[in-house]
């Protein structure tokens, strides 16, 4: 009897393995296959602004990772996430109910500074569980599906993410705006220039 149970439970296990590598193939086909290609929409650097009064706001990995936190925590989301940065790369990290269970999420981005200091993310990889996906067909969905500020722009075809930094303006009467100056992650130094907006 503890034979035929052991056999059974091989049969069971194997049964259930087959049926999950067919669910990620299946779930690999269709993203491949029914979603569009990537658009040919491209990145032009804008020009940076002439010389202004400006101060330069310096911090590091882990102060901007705390405010980050707290930040994503006060946003109202369908989806919790999470966006952390490492000493390499940009992480999102996420997870989906999947046939019951949490499968995770995630996204690396490598930052680099726009000339006219803007944030630049290179996606270089994006993995649902142990499933590597096609990065450009991911952010085409991303860009047609996901509701995003004005100020963030989605270029599928360059696996580019452009955070329009020089975009944000902050006070009253928009007294204030930002420009990114380094964004070093190896080496924990970021930092951005704050400029007095002549109104």
């Amino acid at each position: 009897m503890k034979k035929m149970d052991k056999v059974n439970w091989k049969i069971a296990f194997f049964t259930l393995l087959g049926l999950l590598i067919c669910l990620g193939l299946a779930c690999m086909i269709m993203i491949v296959r029914f979603f569009p290609d990537a658009e040919e929409d491209y990145f032009v650097p804008k020009e940076r602004g002439a010389e202004e009064a400006s101060f330069v706001i310096q911090t590091d990995r882990s102060r901007l990772n705390t405010y980050l936190a707290k930040y994503l925590q006060e946003q109202e989301s369908e989806m919790s996430y999470l966006i952390e940065l490492t000493d390499e790369v940009v992480q999102f990290r996420s997870s989906l109910p999947i046939m019951g269970q949490n499968v995770p999420i995630e996204m690396n981005f490598f930052p680099a500074v726009a000339e006219n200091g803007d944030l630049l993310l290179e996606v270089r990889s994006v993995a649902v569980g142990l499933l590597q996906l096609p990065v450009e067909r991911v952010l085409q969905l991303v860009d047609a599906w996901v509701e995003r500020p004005d100020w963030v722009n989605i270029y599928p075809g360059e696996r580019l993410v452009e955070v329009g930094i020089t975009e944000l303006e902050v006070g009253e009467n928009e007294v204030f705006s930002f420009r990114m100056v380094t964004f070093d992650l190896p080496n924990d130094r970021i930092e951005l220039e704050m400029i007095a907006n002549e109104k």
